[in-house]
């Protein structure tokens, strides 16, 4: 990804032109690169989802299948690509607009139904770290329909059918650079607001090694993919480097591009070591794999939302496989997170050991597990409610309810939700009365 999204600048500063065929095997050996990951990541997910205890549902299937889908159609548009451009020498600017669209939407698709998700679990228990990871979704999803909407407007003022031509002469040549005033002032502001909320999120789940550490080393640690991220937007309002840009013009534009180009990529695996450092800790051989798969999509989702390599359109498309990448990044993070809350909801040995750890790795799995549970026992408890008021009104329900409900309280399975009653009792009563409120 870093490569990909940066190559296009480094040329465009350096003005060294490799050649059309050594682009065209860069772009090949990246497509081929994508296929393998992708392929792998969702024969790890299926194998992960079959070995679980985990029903797989309609909901979970269906997931799975739109995923699916939405990966064999960008391979398929991607071969297209690579065959146009190797035998007829151009390729259709359509070809870029549909894998923008498959990309954008279909991550946005996932993102939304995880926000969602952490807004029910808000709902019902209020919680720092979900509300943050909520901002920062939430943030995501914007600046994946801006970025949509930019690529749209930018890409219709590009020629139909792309052709060879110096990739250092396609920048200067961009016909709708004035563009990338509002809309890259706006993605800007999007990517900087869900960046911080996300890395609070993150130093608030890793707060535990402060303690081991200190907090000195701790914080000083954690700041710097914070400042590494932030340090390219000094412009905005310290504006500490416009002296180096105006007398270095080409040698600052490469050093920027060098040091400066993998500042989402490394905060992206920041905010992958709290998943990790959770997977650690869990005893559960399901719930590590599944903390695995949300640490490599949110490594993977931070690292590439990166549309203006692919804007200008160069031949070949450098920036396409970084986009490529959004869809897989979107769906492992919403597997992986919505997954373990189901596991943890379902486990109360699990629930049992985050209850008496006081390891901040594993606050956002108690959260959302024991969360989860709760909306699932209310659920359970509006389904019989609703069920028994239709009897009543419908004159079937009499004073002994014992033979009129008998056959739908065996549909709830009396067992397991007794078993779920009595968790939540337990961990009710386990705690001093001193914390207990009525």
């Amino acid at each position: 990804m870093v490569i990909d999204s940066t190559i296009v600048k480094y040329i465009a500063y350096s003005n060294k032109e490799l050649g059309f065929p050594m682009y065209v095997s860069i772009f090949v050996t990246f497509a081929f690169l994508f296929v393998g990951t992708v392929v792998v990541m969702l024969g790890f997910i299926n194998r992960v989802d079959q070995d679980s205890a985990l029903r797989r549902g309609f909901a979970v299937k269906s997931s799975y299948i739109i995923m699916a889908l939405t990966q064999f159609s960008l391979f398929g548009i991607i071969v297209l690509v690579i065959q146009a451009t190797i035998s007829l020498k151009s390729y259709s600017i359509l070809l870029l607009l549909a894998v923008i669209y498959i990309s954008h939407i279909t991550s946005f698709f996932f993102l939304i139904i995880l926000v969602i998700s952490f807004v029910v679990w808000i709902k019902t228990k209020h919680s720092k770290i979900l509300s943050l990871y909520t901002i920062s979704f939430s943030l995501i999803g914007l600046a994946i329909i801006t970025s949509l909407v930019y690529a749209t407007i930018s890409l219709s003022y590009q020629k139909p059918n792309i052709k060879p031509y110096p990739i250092h002469l396609s920048l200067l040549n961009l016909p709708s650079s004035g563009l990338a005033n509002s809309f890259g002032f706006t993605l800007d502001i999007l990517s900087i607001l869900s960046f911080v909320s996300i890395w609070l999120a993150s130093a608030m789940l890793l707060s535990t090694y402060s303690r081991r550490i200190g907090k000195i080393r701790f914080w000083a640690f954690i700041s710097i993919p914070l400042i590494y991220f932030l340090f390219p937007f000094e412009g905005y309002l310290l504006n500490i480097t416009q002296s180096l840009v105006v007398s270095y013009p080409v040698f600052f534009g490469i050093v920027n591009v060098l040091i400066f180009s993998a500042t989402k990529q490394t905060g992206a695996l920041f905010f992958s070591l709290a998943f990790l450092a959770a997977a650690v800790l869990v005893g559960k051989h399901t719930m590590q794999k599944y903390m695995l798969i949300s640490a490599i999509g949110i490594a993977i989702l931070f690292g590439c939302i990166e549309i203006e390599s692919l804007l200008y359109a160069t031949y070949p498309p450098f920036g396409l496989i970084t986009i490529s990448f959004m869809p897989i990044g979107s769906y492992l993070i919403f597997t992986g997170i919505l997954r373990s809350a189901k596991v943890v909801s379902q486990d109360k040995e699990l629930r049992r050991e985050f209850h008496n750890t006081a390891m901040s790795q594993l606050s956002l799995l108690k959260t959302i597990g024991v969360t989860e549970m709760e909306n699932q026992l209310l659920k359970s408890y509006k389904s019989v409610n609703k069920r028994a008021r239709s009897l009543k009104k419908d004159g079937h329900l009499k004073d002994d309810l014992s033979d009129d409900t008998h056959g739908f309280i065996d549909e709830m399975d009396k067992e397991k939700l007794r078993e779920m009653v009595h968790d939540v009792l337990a961990e009710l009563y386990s705690k001093p009365k001193s914390n207990r409120q009525l």
